[in-house]
């Protein structure tokens, strides 16, 4: 006990929190370059490396896991990334197909290892939703670092992300790589969803991405200000989301989560100074 809350609590809470602020702020970079869907489409390929993962394995430990829903996550990114290139269809139908085709073989896979009742297996059908109260300290150690990292990632490529984010033809023209400035920020993505997953699952995983910075956003025109509100918002989010999941046991942490995210986002819309709804009433343009 430390500060009246269970030793277990404040290890969730630490990898947790760690997790929300560094995900709104390499999402905002994302929704920036208008590109949010992409970890959506990362976050429904993880399951099919979490399972292709055990099978390989056959261990259930967080480092293993995770790396085989990178692994899964980069390859989705790179057949969206193909078929967009390659063929006439859209981005959102390309989109549509890589969310639905590779969550449909996680799923799959998940069902079949739980039908042959592998050793070890039970518990892989969390990674759907979550199960951010199993996290042993050493977990939450290393989702945490992992979130450093991203973040220093984009402090180190901040003018780079920025540029492309908002002119990218004219990036391109003044010979910046952007192609490989783009790479950068898909895979950072990709591992903030992989950080994900163990708080709110591959279902969820993807608001904790989109929903802070789009609540940011309304705040602010600054870009670094709306990474660090936005960095805030997923931090607080991960908070009430976790206090109130211990609160409650029967709650799972990572829909909770998200639910406070999104009623950060509703506050927004509404309260915002400049884009708010009720200031856009009392001083129409």
């Amino acid at each position: 006990m430390s500060g009246g809350l269970p030793y277990n609590t404040i290890v969730v809470l630490g990898g947790v929190a760690a997790i929300g602020f560094a995900s709104g702020v390499v999402g905002s970079l994302s929704v920036l370059r208008k590109r949010p869907l992409v970890g959506d489409a990362a976050a429904h390929a993880t399951l099919a490396g979490v399972a292709l993962a055990f099978l390989v394995t056959g261990r259930r430990d967080i480092p293993t896991l995770a790396l085989g829903a990178f692994l899964s996550a980069v390859a989705g990114l790179v057949t969206l990334v193909g078929i967009r290139r390659y063929t006439r269809t859209r981005e959102d139908a390309a989109t549509a197909i890589v969310i639905g085709v590779s969550f449909g073989i996680g799923v799959a896979l998940l069902a079949g290892i739980t039908t042959r009742g592998l050793p070890g297996a039970a518990g892989l059908g969390t990674f759907l939703l979550g199960h951010a109260a199993a996290l042993t300290a050493s977990d939450a150690i290393l989702l945490a670092v992992m979130s450093l990292g991203a973040l220093l990632a984009v402090t180190c490529l901040f003018k780079e992300f920025v540029v492309v984010a908002f002119d990218a033809d004219y990036a391109a023209a003044t010979g910046w790589p952007v192609s490989a400035i783009d790479v950068i920020l898909v895979t950072l993505v990709a591992v903030m969803v992989v950080v994900g997953l163990p708080a709110a699952g591959a279902v969820l995983v993807t608001a904790l991405v989109v929903i802070p910075p789009v609540a940011a956003r309304q705040w602010t025109e600054r870009v670094s200000t709306m990474l660090v509100l936005a960095g805030v918002f997923g931090l607080l989010a991960a908070v009430v989301g976790v206090l109130g999941s211990a609160a409650v046991p029967r709650l799972a942490t990572g829909p909770l989560v998200v639910l406070a995210a999104a009623a950060i986002c509703g506050v927004s819309f509404l309260v915002a100074p400049a884009r708010g709804l009720l200031m856009r009433r009392r001083h129409p343009p």
